[in-house]
């Protein structure tokens, strides 16, 4: 694997906070040993988190304690399942990011290069926002409960004390983490890991798998833009150079979603899947037994169906750019050009027919149509669900 040179100037650069993020945890760089990291990662989230939540439980009786579990299972798995096979994937990843380095380095024209400068400091921004908001949100998720029980243990009678609040719901290896200060302190070094870690995945899934998408998106775009103002080129000559190099830049747009569609399909129809079971889940638990857990049911939930609805809107803006290509070939004076040319231009606009997207394990392509139908089967299942309890 020859791996990407930065060649780029500072400000032309891409996924740098996303690529730095992979190769803290062993995902990217050219060392293939340093995935050891990423293996150490789900290992403690097995064997600390999710192992014991599927082995001994929350720790807690009731339908309330169940609902809760189900959801932060279908939660952390979920998560778990999408990087394990981005990593099984990676080959693909990383020949997306030639292919787009590759194409970024290709001649551009000036108000187009500022373009793409100012969409990757756009989609940089983001990705460190969304960064800065998941570590804010983790800190007090850990933190809170924590800062609680210590008040606890320090200023009310032990009496007097209701249980310790934890950070996760879970029977820890059988200590006693609701009413020992020190069983307590055990569970908080040994789960605080774990839980950051599926954090972390988490954050990967925004900040690198949307951001590749939405690269998607733009090339075509870009493509489209220098189509529109090919017949404002007088000479011949540079319009036939010109239109070459539009070739050859939709080739590698049309080969960067091959290789983006190979990355993904399995993440998308894994966060589908997720999304159908925590809907169902939520919805049977609302209309049977409204309790408290129903906050916690209600946050996951929001963030799986959240994700989803960001990767369908960036689908469909994907399909949309790919097809203004077309569009903008279409409506080009190309029937002036030379037989050869208008050849060409033919080939170009068959082969962009195609549906360009990505899809759900092959299934069916990924847009906001697909969230009617995904909402729709979520609750006829739920339906059926519920007439058989």
């Amino acid at each position: 694997m020859h791996f990407l040179k930065r060649s780029l100037p500072p400000n032309q650069q891409f996924l740098t906070f996303g690529l730095r993020a992979l190769r803290l945890i062993g995902l990217w760089g050219p060392d293939r040993r340093q995935i050891f990291r990423y293996y150490l990662m789900v290992l403690a989230e097995l064997v600390l988190l999710v192992g014991p939540k599927i082995i001994f439980g929350s720790g807690q009786d009731g339908f309330e304690s169940f609902v809760r579990n189900s959801a932060e299972l279908i939660f952390m798995i979920e998560v778990m399942i999408s990087i394990g096979i981005f990593a099984s994937r990676r080959k693909s990843f990383e020949r997306l990011v030639e292919v787009l380095d590759q194409t970024l380095q290709r001649k551009w024209p000036d108000p187009l290069r500022e373009e793409i400068g100012q969409f990757n400091r756009k989609v940089e921004l983001f990705a460190r926002v969304y960064a800065a908001y998941l570590f804010g949100m983790l800190v007090f998720f850990c933190v809170f409960p924590v800062i609680s029980t210590f008040y606890k243990v320090l200023f009310v009678a032990e009496e007097e004390r209701s249980d310790f609040m934890l950070i996760i719901y879970v029977k820890f290896f059988g200590l006693d983490i609701e009413r020992n200060v020190y069983h307590y302190m055990i569970y908080i070094v040994g789960i605080i890991g774990p839980v950051g870690a599926s954090a972390y995945q988490s954050s990967i899934k925004m900040i690198v798998i949307v951001v590749v998408i939405q690269y998607g998106a733009k090339l075509f775009d870009l493509v489209a833009k220098r189509v529109t103002v090919l017949e404002l080129i007088k000479s011949d000559q540079e319009r036939h150079d010109e239109l070459r190099e539009i070739i050859k830049l939709h080739n590698l747009a049309l080969e960067y979603v091959e290789h983006l569609e190979e990355t993904v399909c399995f993440i998308m129809i894994n966060q589908i899947l997720s999304c159908m079971l925590i809907s169902c889940l939520m919805m049977f638990y609302i209309t049977t037994n409204f309790g408290p857990n129903v906050a916690t049911v209600v946050q996951l939930f929001m963030v799986l169906v959240g994700e989803m609805i960001v990767y369908c809107f960036n689908g469909t803006m994907l399909i949309e750019k790919a097809t203004s290509v077309v569009d903008a070939l279409f409506y080009y004076p190309w029937y002036k050009e030379p037989v050869r040319v208008q050849k060409t231009f033919l080939r170009m606009i068959q082969r962009g027919q195609r549906p360009t997207g990505i899809t759900a394990a092959k299934f069916y392509y990924v847009d906001v149509n697909r969230l009617g139908v995904v909402f729709q089967a979520s609750y006829s299942y739920y339906l059926i669900l519920k007439n058989s309890f």
